[in-house]
């Protein structure tokens, strides 16, 4: 049961995305859009940060009952469902364009800059492996199984504490530098971690790894809401998590044969060298959309 309800999961929040951060585009004014998707990462990263620690504790008080952990998991979802229904409304004057079926066709009304900003983020998405990895690596460091999981949590303190303030300063600077500075702390981040082998060394590659998210989640989120026409948005982020989805796949795919066929650290060195390109691509194409 285990695997579908992973594939459940993951059906839901492809589901979710899209219009949650529709609707933030939708409320954030212009002058404040890159603080307004720092803050959402920020808060999501929050959760990732206290999650694994409540599970921890929760694991330790309950004599490692699994099922009634995942019980009381249930409990927060259904209150955002609470929240959802009765506090969050469209904006006001806003409604969506009634069309009677939906076409994949539609993507394609997208313009240039949008499509601009979609493959620059799939670029980015390439060079970066999943967070699977980045676990996997940690045993090699000497890093007991049963800590593994407070890894998580050191990267989602960096990214979290960082999304924020990055995306309030992108208001004011651009976005340019920022992703930059963010394609940088990645490759710090995978040649740390391609040859770690000491638990210090580790950590370290892990703070690289989400300072390098908090300089570059918020801000794909704000170019794509700054480039797009309102009534597109929602077919905007769509393509957006569409596209990166099936780029994250494949190159997580390439990543694993690489790691079992030529050693755990030729994944994270050719990541290193798609962020060195990706770093390329944004220096040759200058600013993006805000």
């Amino acid at each position: 049961m285990a695997k579908p309800a992973k594939a459940m999961d993951r059906v839901g929040k492809g589901i979710r995305g899209t219009p949650r951060d529709a609707i933030i585009a939708a409320v954030s004014h212009a002058a404040i859009r890159g603080a307004s998707f720092g803050l959402r990462k920020s808060l999501d990263t929050l959760g990732g940060f206290i999650g694994p620690l409540v599970a921890v504790a929760a694991m330790l008080a309950l004599a490692g009952n699994i099922q009634l952990v995942f019980w009381l998991a249930a409990i927060p979802a259904a209150l955002c469902m609470v929240v959802l229904i009765f506090f969050v409304k469209e904006p006001a004057g806003h409604q969506a364009e009634k069309k009677i079926n939906f076409r994949l066709s539609e993507a394609f009304r997208l313009n240039r800059s949008v499509w601009v900003v979609i493959g620059l983020a799939a670029l980015i998405m390439l060079a970066r492996l999943s967070e699977a990895f980045v676990l996997l690596k940690a045993l090699e460091a000497g890093i007991s199984p049963a800590w593994v999981p407070l890894s998580l949590v050191i990267m989602h303190a960096a990214y979290g504490l960082t999304a924020y303030p990055v995306g309030r300063i992108s208001d004011q600077i651009g976005t340019r530098g920022l992703l930059l500075c963010g394609l940088s702390f990645l490759i710090a981040a995978h040649l740390t971690l391609a040859f770690a082998t000491s638990v210090w060394l580790y950590v370290l590659g892990t703070v690289f790894w989400g300072l390098h998210m908090g300089f570059s989640q918020g801000l794909l989120g704000a170019m794509i809401a700054g480039a797009t026409p309102a009534h597109l948005r929602g077919s905007a982020f769509g393509s957006f998590n569409l596209i990166t989805g099936l780029v994250v796949l494949a190159g997580n795919t390439a990543a694993g044969f690489l790691w079992h066929s030529f050693g755990s650290h030729v994944p994270f060195v050719a990541g290193a060298v798609l962020s060195l390109v990706a770093m390329m691509v944004l220096a040759v194409k200058g600013q993006p959309a805000k």
